[in-house]
């Protein structure tokens, strides 16, 4: 190991990490050197790097071009790059002691497990036959998701038994009325009944329309993609000749209320009555299990 100092300054470093090279911070002369003795001398402007043959105190020998010789230490970087080398090999011993300590821990672990008993392995969740409506809606749903549509994956419509299909548009003034009071309605159907979902099939002009009216009235709900409402014949099959129209059906797509019926217009409020009573009394033949 060498000591290398200048002042109050002292850093020990190992002498294979030592620079190889430095850069003069000030101007100075080098000292041209030959056994022992000063021959003459060089001037030297700040930032001309230099190679460096050795290290003596205060003194860094040096070659210039085809001049060796010694420059004060204090007039050159020596000292800052000798602190990074360091620094670096510092970094190096406490990288090779973490992966020691590691790899020990690791082996301890290893060992551990070799005379624990094998665990059992659990069976694999089995998941239902989708319903006849989880089938018609696959791959066509999104959900509204901060001021975008995000696809509502397969297994959020997993345990739905209800469905109100919801036709309705932006530009409609009838349903800009209901539209508030049927959000207010379902955010609370929901939470007693996670068993309903709503569906909004939606009637405007344009996918941008679209959003915009989910995203104004707060709808919470799933909504078929404008793209595929075109060619969803199972679904809009369910609408009426006007809206808003609310439908209610099961998961096997069992019409079970309608806001049309024998052609005349009763409206949704009367479907989301008839929701409500229905899944009350669902719930009074299926009590949710206690947790």
């Amino acid at each position: 190991m060498l000591v290398v100092g200048t002042g109050f300054l002292t850093i020990s470093v190992w002498a294979e990490g030592l620079p190889k090279q430095l850069k003069m911070t000030e101007a100075t002369k080098l000292e041209i050197q030959r056994d022992g003795k000063t021959t003459g001398t060089v001037g030297l402007a700040a930032g001309v790097e230099l190679e460096v043959l050795a290290i003596e105190e205060r003194w860094v020998k040096v070659r210039f071009r085809s001049l060796e010789g010694r420059v004060p230490v204090a007039k050159t970087d020596l000292m800052q790059r000798v602190t990074e080398l360091k620094a670096r090999a510092e970094a190096a011993e406490a990288a090779v002691v973490q992966a020691e300590a590691a790899a020990l821990e690791a082996e301890i672990r290893a060992q551990a497990e070799a005379k624990a008993p094998p665990a059992k392995a659990k069976p694999a969740a089995v998941r239902p036959a989708p319903s006849e409506m989880e089938r018609k809606f696959a791959g066509k749903l999104v959900r509204l998701s901060g001021s975008s549509l995000e696809p509502v994956q397969a297994t959020e419509l997993e345990g739905v038994k209800f469905y109100a299909l919801y036709f309705s548009a932006g530009w409609c003034g009838p349903c800009r009325s209901f539209t508030p009071v049927f959000v207010n309605a379902y955010q609370g159907l929901k939470q007693s009944y996670p068993e309903f979902e709503v569906v909004f099939v939606s009637n405007d002009r344009s996918p941008a329309d679209m959003l915009a009216y989910m995203r104004d009235d707060k709808m919470t709900w799933a909504a078929m993609r404008f793209d595929a409402i075109g060619g969803s014949d199972e679904i809009t099959r369910y609408a009426g000749s006007g809206i808003p129209c609310l439908v209610l059906v099961d998961a096997n797509g069992k019409l079970l209320s309608d806001s049309f019926r024998k052609g005349d217009y009763v409206g949704p409020i009367t479907v989301l009555n008839d929701t409500t009573k229905l899944l009350a009394d669902y719930r009074r033949k299926h009590p949710r299990a206690k947790l």
